[in-house]
């Protein structure tokens, strides 16, 4: 038995592969995260749950893969409370470190009317070649994201997972394309690969002891399933799946996702509804988790879901339902653990979330993700607009907290992840950056922001971005000349040279237009130098560096 007064490091790191953490930086904080196969837990277990971090002072909080986690404990209650999991039937087992994490999908899976296939009995399939075998406990070369989907419509995307079974179709049989190699930063890569329902567990168990013996283990930034495909291509780890697999593989079929709106309900198959019960990023609070039990105990409800958006859908209720807590003035966005609860994260994420504005977007499909580092928890390279959080002090004479902005991920299909526009943008601009941005969007004439990226943001390159960004920022808060410089859906093949032109023909920014003319080995450095500083310096730091 482990003595808590005696823990050293590597008893710290094995705790993390049965889902017990320690805080670095209160070594005597731990937290415990429980396993949510696809999202699903009884009303009974989080009820059980609930009573019980209430009774030891722990905060429970929604993680972006559909779990739950108990923060706030110390050593010896994180092993009551992994006792207590395990005899409710759930597990914490190998939810951190180099394991098979949390495998999600459709938080209406199987009951929504878009669905075609029920992919839990999948997942548990899935679930059960790894979980509490030893031959896999810890023994990963890094951390395994695995989604599947069985819905033709989707709000969120998958493609960011290591592996992503999609809904396909061919030959007029349903069943799944397989994607691997995704993570924060890089969409998954299409196999070429079709399987029917009972191919997608045994295609798993081949992929899993791939990566499990072959993948890389030299470098720890760089040994994921992305790394491993980089290296040995794709057509070889095809090859390597066929022979594991011990038949010949389909070929991939028509891809059947499409993007759903982003309803707060939604009709199930059974002529009732599903009703999507919002949390504040993933914190629920106590009057929320009894209403939620009041409501499901009214409606016999036994069971609720848990999206990968950090929120409650509670199935098999009236079309017409009135909740007094749900935090609808949150949605649409999605915030990573944040530093309150997470080392690695710069920010609170969850408090600055909860500052942005989003009374002029909410109604336009946009969503954020806010992660607080560059892990990138909160899927920020998977959203309609990304952020994720700095320390800075390029624009005054403190470290002030600001963002990263990212944009053009054309997420539901998986084409490509967002791209890097601004390195900083102080949190004390955030709300009129993103106004900015919303308002180019509805300038533009498009109704889904992913077609203005796909049609606009994405035929111009990053630096030619940043400088159009700030440009707008700068006359319509410094310079107050009202009227958006929209941007054209064709590319200019000599970019800098179009700002210049345009400019001059509004004979305007003559300053901005002498640095735009300097010869610099990276375009646009000058200009959006100048203008972040004319933009976020305050007024002291604008008249001493201009």
């Amino acid at each position: 038995m482990l003595d808590a007064g005696k823990l050293n490091e590597a008893d710290r790191f094995y705790l993390k592969n049965f889902g017990i953490y320690n805080h670095k930086l209160d070594p005597d904080e731990f937290t415990v995260r429980v396993r949510v196969p696809a999202g699903r837990i009884s009303v009974e277990n989080l009820q059980v749950l609930h009573t019980h971090a209430k009774s030891v002072g722990a905060k429970i909080i929604l993680t972006s893969r559909a779990q739950l986690e108990l923060h706030g404990l110390d050593f010896k209650t994180a092993l009551v409370t992994v006792d207590i999991i395990e005899r409710m039937g759930m597990t914490s087992w190998q939810t951190f470190t180099d394991n098979f994490r949390n495998i999600v999908t459709d938080p209406l899976d199987g009951i929504a009317d878009g669905s075609v296939f029920e992919t839990y009995n999948l997942i548990m399939g899935m679930q059960k070649i790894f979980l509490k075998n030893p031959d896999f406990v810890g023994t990963l070369p890094r951390k395994f994201n695995t989604a599947i989907s069985g819905s033709r419509t989707q709000n969120m995307s998958f493609f960011g997972n290591d592996l992503f079974f999609a809904l396909a179709k061919k030959n007029e049989v349903y069943g799944f394309n397989l994607y691997a190699g995704g993570k924060n930063s890089e969409t998954a890569q299409s196999l070429d690969i079709f399987a029917k329902y009972d191919e997608v567990v045994p295609l798993f168990h081949a992929v899993a002891n791939i990566y499990r013996v072959e993948g890389p283990r030299h470098n720890r930034s760089k040994i994921r399933l992305f790394h491993m495909m980089e290296r040995i291509g794709i057509d070889a780890l095809r090859d390597k799946i066929a022979n594991l697999n011990g038949k010949k593989l389909n070929r991939a079929g028509e891809l059947q996702i499409h993007k759903g709106e982003n309803s707060r309900m939604k009709r199930l198959k059974n002529g009732l509804f599903a009703h999507r019960y919002a949390t504040r990023f993933g914190e629920p609070e106590d009057r929320q988790f009894k209403e939620i039990f009041d409501l499901c105990n009214a409606h016999g409800v036994q069971g609720i879901r848990i999206g990968c958006d950090q929120n409650f859908y509670i199935p098999n209720l009236p079309e017409e339902v009135a909740f007094r807590y749900s935090k609808d003035i949150y949605e649409g966005i999605l915030a990573c653990a944040g530093s309150k609860y997470c080392v690695y994260s710069l920010t609170d994420t969850k408090n600055a979330a909860a500052d942005i504005d989003i009374s002029k977007w909410r109604d336009l499909g946009i969503t954020i993700g806010f992660s607080g580092c560059l892990k990138g928890c909160a899927r920020h390279a998977f959203s309609d607009i990304g952020l994720v959080g700095i320390r800075t002090k390029l624009f005054v004479d403190k470290v002030e907290r600001g963002v990263r902005l990212y944009l053009g991920a054309e997420y539901t299909h998986g084409k490509r992840v967002g791209r890097l526009i601004l390195y900083s943008v102080p949190m004390r601009h955030l709300n009129d950056m993103i106004e900015l941005v919303v308002d180019l969007f509805v300038q533009s004439g498009f109704k889904d922001f992913e077609d203005f990226s796909k049609e606009i943001l994405n035929r111009h390159s990053e630096p030619a971005l940043a400088f159009w960004l700030l440009l707008n920022f700068y006359r319509r808060h410094i310079a107050k000349r009202g009227e958006l410089i929209a941007l054209k859906s064709s590319k200019e093949e000599d970019e800098k040279s179009y700002f210049i032109h345009l400019l001059e023909s509004l004979d305007e920014e003559r300053n901005i237009v002498e640095h735009l003319r300097q010869e610099e080995e990276f375009l646009f450095r000058k200009a959006i130098a100048y203008l972040e500083r004319i933009c976020f310096a305050d007024a002291f730091m604008v008249k001493s560096r201009i």
